[in-house]
């Protein structure tokens, strides 16, 4: 009878490290290759306006007050620090390292799984999965926006680091969990709910005094974070809660098990579907890990030992549970009410991500050890189906915020509008204002013409315009090699505009990076000047030109 086989493990040791570092090679190449150094939209107003304040205020009193002004729901203190550190860096505020430095938190998030699950002392194979679940570019708009990425990424980093260090116990880790919590209540809004997690690990462990000073620190900060606060929100949504419970709860579910929105382009009745049963899942498996943890109120158990491996373990994941399952129901109760696809947009799912980690790595903990190996398989397979769905959807629809970023941010620089605010509307003025004081006063330096090695060619193209509405739809004829970019340029006497194509970013394009039949582009008259424009296109494929037609498009003044 012949020996069974070596197990993958034994025969090839490097192999779990490679698997390891793939999702992070990746990630740390898309970041890389996408980040811009430009800010969009709520960035003008939380760091360009903010760092030309700052440096006019004389005092230190004067400083600390636009390093707390609230914005909306939030502070973002973490976030200003961040971006003083870029300028304080590199001369100027540099968003691609704004948005770099933000996904380095989420990196050392994940380094903070991994000490957990070095501390249950099996082999690495089992944490294989976690990369997988966490690394992906479902949250694009979390991972290379700036100001989301600070606030998301970096808010998520303290709290789970403030929960690490109360589940490990010990005076100092208490006073440095403290400082972090506040730091992080300071920084996002939906760490407050670090205190109660907090809360519940110090009654866990029986540390009475120490939870009353958290309780003493949980007063101060939220009264410094509710300080001159004006904005305020809710009643539509208690209203909505009230008269359709079932939808938030529905919306809840579908939140906590967002990283199965395996078809985010489908009605929502049909997208919801996935989501939604694997939120309930989720939902059971934390009930039932939850059951099998030890609690202080368990008569059978006189005392608790938190220095073992497995309570501050579970000390952990119960303060984590609290962190994800109320920001699901906050996300739930509030979002809702603009429609279900917010519950579902890229911005929030980090946190399913996050929630995934957290509930395998506890199925490690609690499932015996017969049992261990299925699980790792499941997570496994799971890992990688979630992680290459999402890089199949969501890469190119990151790479084309990349070149939606680059065409606006050359408009806004050249006719004042591009980021964030439409002609004659509320946010043209302020963002116009911030940005060209920025420059002005060096704290600001926009990028390359991103078609300045363009070579204009006198042949004209053929090109077809049609309206609907106040939009006008662009089309060319596709070049005969791949596209690999694609701007419609308008350009009247006094002005020029890039307007990004779609074209290089459908799926069947971008992945298989084939010819495409046409290249079409969509323009708002709301983002453009008064004035008649001739129609170019400044496209790359087998080389890069731009190319004008014989047709214009007048753009009036009203409306």
């Amino acid at each position: 009878m012949s020996a069974p086989a070596p197990s993958l493990s034994l025969r090839y040791p490097f192999l779990p490290y490679l698997l390891l570092l793939l999702p992070v090679a990746l990630h740390t190449w898309v970041i890389l290759a996408y980040a811009e150094n430009i800010p969009w939209y709520d960035d003008v107003e939380m760091f360009v306006a903010f760092i030309q304040e700052y440096f006019k205020a004389n005092t230190l009193s004067d400083k600390v007050y636009w390093l707390l002004k609230p914005s909306n729901e939030h502070r973002i203190l973490l976030a200003k620090l961040v971006a003083l550190l870029t300028y304080y860096v590199t001369g100027h505020m540099n968003f691609r390292l704004m948005i770099i430095i933000a996904n380095l938190f989420m990196y050392g998030t994940l380094v903070i799984l991994y000490r957990i699950f070095r501390s249950m002392q099996l082999p690495v194979w089992s944490f294989v999965p976690v990369p997988f679940f966490l690394l992906q570019p479902q949250f694009f708009l979390t991972s290379t926006w700036a100001l989301t990425g600070l606030q998301h990424q970096g808010g998520t980093f303290l709290s789970f680091l403030v929960m690490y260090n109360l589940a490990k116990g010990g005076r100092n880790r208490f006073a440095g969990a403290s400082f972090l919590q506040v730091l992080a209540s300071l920084s996002m809004s939906n760490t407050l709910f670090g205190w109660l997690a907090g809360a519940v690990i110090l009654w866990r462990q029986g540390h009475y005094r120490r939870l009353a000073a958290w309780a003493v620190l949980c007063a101060v900060a939220v009264f410094i974070y509710r300080y001159g606060y004006t904005y305020s929100q809710g009643t539509t949504s208690q209203k909505l809660f009230l008269t359709q419970p079932w939808l938030v709860i529905v919306s809840v579910f579908s939140f906590a098990g967002g990283s199965f929105d395996v078809l985010p382009f489908a009605p929502f009745l049909l997208r919801g579907i996935g989501p939604t049963i694997a939120g309930i899942i989720l939902f059971a498996l934390i009930a039932w890990f939850l059951s099998q943890m030890r609690w202080p109120f368990q008569k059978k158990i006189l005392t608790l030992v938190p220095q073992l491996p497995n309570a501050i373990r579970d000390n952990f994941f119960i303060g984590i549970y609290i962190l994800l399952l109320t920001n699901a129901a906050v996300v739930g109760m509030f979002r809702i009410r603009y429609g279900y696809n917010v519950i579902l947009i890229s911005n929030y799912m980090l946190y399913p991500a996050l929630l995934l980690c957290v509930v395998y790595l506890n199925g490690l903990q609690t499932l015996n050890i017969q049992l261990r190996p299925r699980w790792r398989q499941i997570g496994l397979t799971l890992a990688v189906l979630l992680w290459a769905k999402s890089y199949f959807w969501h890469l190119p629809e990151l790479a084309n915020r990349s070149e939606f970023l680059r065409a606006w941010g050359y408009n806004q620089q050249h006719t004042g509008i591009g980021l964030g605010g439409e002609r004659g509307g509320n946010l043209e003025a302020p963002i116009h204002n911030a940005m060209t004081g920025a420059v002005a006063g060096g704290y600001y330096k926009y990028p390359d013409n991103p078609v300045a090695d363009y070579p204009v060619v006198l042949d004209t193209v053929a090109t077809r315009i049609t309206r609907n509405g106040d939009t006008y739809h662009l089309e060319t004829p596709g070049p005969s090699g791949a596209v690999r970019q694609a701007f419609a340029v308008l350009q009247s006497d006094t002005e020029t505009y890039l307007i990004p194509s779609n074209t290089p970013f459908y799926r069947p394009a971008f992945w298989l990076r084939r010819p495409v039949l046409g290249v079409q582009a969509d323009v708002n008259n709301f983002f453009l000047r008064p004035g008649t424009y001739r129609v170019g296109w400044a496209i790359a494929a087998n080389d890069k030109s731009i190319h004008f037609s014989r047709k214009t498009v007048t753009i009036t003044a009203k409306y």
